[in-house]
């Protein structure tokens, strides 16, 4: 794999070198041609409102100064509502109801955090290790460590 990687490197450098055209390399036996005009020689490049007083490769680079946003205050998130589990397994689910999918399960004790709850008695959880976020039964959860 490593020959195949070198060769295919050897010809792609081979290549550029026969084929390839860059800054340094002369274009043609004998070069670039004399009668070739820069473009302040063209009169129509050139503008009687502006002539620079020195040759444009000795202006300096002025950019515009970019400063980073301000960031803005943002009020202090409520506390967290941890809830722990009570059963021995529980499904976390993708929707409030045991007709949608199982996105994966938890075990007693493992603290989730509790984002709200639904009429039905179902709570929208998140865990805060790996961030998945899905529902459990309400029943199933509760304020105390076990």
């Amino acid at each position: 794999m490593i020959r195949m990687l070198l060769t295919l490197c050897m010809c792609l450098l081979a290549v550029l070198l026969i084929w390839g055209e860059g800054p340094g390399r002369q274009t043609g036996a004998q070069g670039p041609s004399a009668s070739a005009e820069s473009p302040r020689d063209i009169p129509a490049l050139q503008s009687a409102a502006y002539t620079p007083a020195e040759p444009a490769s000795a202006l300096p680079l002025v950019l515009p100064l970019v400063t980073a946003p301000e960031v803005q205050a943002t009020a202090p998130e409520a506390p967290m509502d941890l809830r722990y589990i009570t059963a021995k397994t529980v499904n976390v689910r993708e929707g409030p109801s045991t007709e949608y999918p199982v996105i994966g399960k938890l075990s007693r004790g493992e603290a989730t955090r509790l984002l709200w709850l639904e009429e039905n008695g179902w709570a929208r959880i998140t865990l805060e290790g790996d961030g998945m976020t899905g529902f459990v039964s309400g029943e199933f959860l509760s304020a105390d460590a076990p």
